[in-house]
């Protein structure tokens, strides 16, 4: 297991927690309903930017009735499991031990056929052609290796099927906010095609500081290794928050409105 899965390891939890109670949400409050999760969230302010792409995936997804999906990089298993309650034969890969029991076990609570493996994205134990669709949330950008996890990622979809694939926005990792007097004017973006390392931290419930690197690339270094394997890019979405959005976080509402910070990216596999 590599350093950065042991690392989610200590932020499984709590990730999860914000992950999943957050993105259910998220939905009801865009559907009208005022439920439990709604009002958890407010009261732990779980109000993360993550939260937006969320219903744009699930719509893209599409019909999954019977279709084999690959969750690559799967976490606690939100997707997965939302995918397996609409039918879909589900296999979550994910590199973190304590992501993957977690998953597992909502499955089990939940009384879902989704199945969950510990593995690396760029290393593929699964047959050539198995998944209908691939789909790997905000994962790509903490990949080093970004041309063997598309290679894997390409491998194992079979002919004519999706990938679904999402990442930090480029701009929001080429730059920030120009400010005066606390106020933002707007967003300073320099060398952005130079790709780099970059790192964040993230608290545990334990109030442990836990750092990760992740990296900034240009939208062409996503794009061109699937095209490159006679992939079909079929669409490009900069997803933008719902008005419900403005409640659970009126600061990052604003600011999702300015600028991007998520892309997804959905090709078709020629065949």
């Amino acid at each position: 297991m590599d350093t950065q899965s042991k690392k989610w390891d200590k932020l499984a939890r709590i990730h999860d927690r914000e992950r999943e109670v957050a993105c259910r949400a998220y939905l009801d409050l865009i559907a009208g309903r005022r439920t439990e999760d709604v009002e958890l969230a407010l009261r732990l302010n779980l109000g993360s930017a993550m939260l937006i792409e969320v219903p744009y995936i699930l719509e893209l997804m599409g019909d999954v009735q019977g279709k084999r999906v690959l969750d690559a990089g799967c976490g606690g298993g939100f997707y997965s499991l939302s995918l397996s309650k609409r039918g879909a034969k589900v296999l979550g890969v994910d590199g973190s031990r304590e992501m993957i029991e977690i998953a597992k076990r909502k499955a089990s609570s939940k009384m879902l056929d989704a199945e969950f493996m510990i593995g690396d994205i760029s290393d593929l134990r699964t047959e050539d052609g198995t998944f209908d669709i691939v789909l790997s949330t905000l994962v790509l950008m903490d990949v080093k290796e970004l041309d063997q996890a598309v290679r894997e990622l390409v491998r194992v979809t079979r002919d004519g099927g999706d990938l679904i694939i999402s990442v930090q926005h480029p701009i929001l990792t080429s730059g920030n906010w120009e400010r005066e007097s606390g106020q933002k004017l707007f967003r300073k973006m320099d060398h952005y095609f130079i790709e780099r390392e970059l790192g964040a931290e993230w608290e545990n419930e334990r109030r442990e500081r836990v750092s990760f690197k992740y990296y900034h690339r240009p939208l062409q270094a996503y794009t061109q290794p699937f095209l490159d394997r006679g992939c079909v890019l079929t669409h490009l979405v900069e997803p933008q928050p719902h008005e419900v959005y403005r409640e659970f976080n009126p600061g990052e509402y604003e600011d999702t409105r300015r600028i991007p910070h998520f892309i997804i990216l959905r090709f078709r596999k020629a065949g």
